[in-house]
């Protein structure tokens, strides 16, 4: 009997590391490729507001572990510019950028 495949995250930054996989993986698929080539490792970021202008970033993999995407910001501790992030970018991100294919 073969394991369950783990979870799988249903959060905007999930989905945007899951699209580049399925879709190398799809066009190795459509070419005759003997395996495919990409591989999802379950990460998956979490927004956590903790005061009216302050929140923290959850982000971790399949395994549980810290996944940091923003090189030298401790996003493990709430800050006012995670809440601009969230209140600001993220929606930018989302309605201008991820649904068009273009982050």
């Amino acid at each position: 009997m073969t394991p369950d495949p783990p979870p799988t995250p249903k959060t905007g930054a999930a989905i945007r590391k899951q699209a580049p996989v399925v879709a190398r993986n799809v066009t190795a698929s459509l070419t005759g490729a003997d395996r495919l080539p990409a591989s999802y490792d379950g990460y998956s970021s979490c927004p956590i507001t903790t005061a009216r202008n302050r929140m923290l970033l959850a982000e971790f993999d399949y395994s549980m572990q810290h996944r940091p995407s923003f090189p030298g910001i401790d996003t493990t501790h709430e800050r006012r510019d995670m809440w601009y992030l969230k209140r600001y970018g993220l929606p930018f991100l989302y309605w201008n950028l991820m649904l068009r294919g273009r982050a």
